[in-house]
């Protein structure tokens, strides 16, 4: 990990250079889900765009098939940014262990977490564990925050919404002062210009009935500007669904329906 001093330049052109106050892109995804074909297939389109630095806004593990593989690819990408989602809550701080809970967590939903989290590796859990889950930083004059959703810097949940309007966005992010918001968690992609400029790429990870779409974004500022490019990558989801059928992993029918939009 390096200073966050380094974490954004100016953005003017197409063309890349990594010093600061010079050009830079920024791509940023979310909601990976242990997803690594769609995560692989858009980590190639960025590097086509010629990012310079990636984004995450949490959630790298869960619902997927492939949670070690995941977190040991995100380990190796150069120069990435990334902050604790819900699910990296589940496996470092604990989750619901009877039904009913808070978390309306089903016991077969219970169980997927705790396999998922058998096959992590400690050095895949210590990454994990070094993710804050808030970072703020400045980049030419326009304050900027990552965070998977309208979380505490300790991760507790603040006027939650799950499907937020507008007039949601800046009642969830009320304890952020800064102008930009990247932001995950509710899978669905919401660019929104309120009182701040919210920034939801969309889920990576689970494309639900869009299938084999990966989605992610790149920001572009510049002192007095910031620009979004919304970006859809196909892959091969048979990848990720077949694996689900070979693992028989529990939850399994739920989460084919629900996220991948196998019926």
């Amino acid at each position: 990990m390096f200073a966050l001093k380094d974490l954004f330049a100016i953005i003017k052109t197409d063309i890349c250079i990594n010093f600061a106050g010079e050009i830079m892109k920024i791509g940023v995804i979310t909601d990976i889900h242990s997803n690594l074909p769609a995560l692989k297939a858009v980590k190639e389109r960025l590097d086509e765009l010629n990012c310079d630095q990636i984004i995450c806004c949490g959630d790298i593990i869960g619902i997927g098939p492939y949670p070690e593989e995941t977190v040991q690819f995100m380990m190796h990408i150069p120069n990435l940014i990334a902050v604790r989602g819900n699910h990296e809550k589940y496996l470092l701080e604990g989750m619901p262990s009877a039904y009913p809970n808070e978390e309306r967590m089903s016991v077969e939903e219970m169980k997927h977490h705790k396999w998922e989290h058998s096959l992590l590796s400690p050095s895949s859990v210590d990454f994990l564990k070094s993710l804050p889950y808030r970072i703020d930083t400045v980049c030419e004059g326009h304050t900027v925050s990552v965070l998977h959703y309208c979380m505490d810097r300790d991760g507790h949940y603040i006027n939650y919404k799950p499907n937020p309007s507008e007039d949601d966005l800046k009642q969830m992010f009320s304890n952020v002062a800064s102008e930009i918001v990247l932001y995950g968690h509710n899978h669905q992609r919401n660019v929104c210009k309120g009182d701040k400029l919210y920034i939801n790429v969309g889920s990576l990870g689970c494309p639900a009935q869009s299938r084999n779409i990966a989605r992610a974004g790149v920001v572009n500022i510049e002192p007095g500007n910031v620009e979004v490019q919304t970006i859809n990558v196909q892959y091969d989801v048979n990848l990720v669904v077949d694996r689900i059928d070979k693992l028989h992993y529990p939850d399994a029918g739920n989460i084919k329906k629900y996220f991948y939009g196998v019926w």
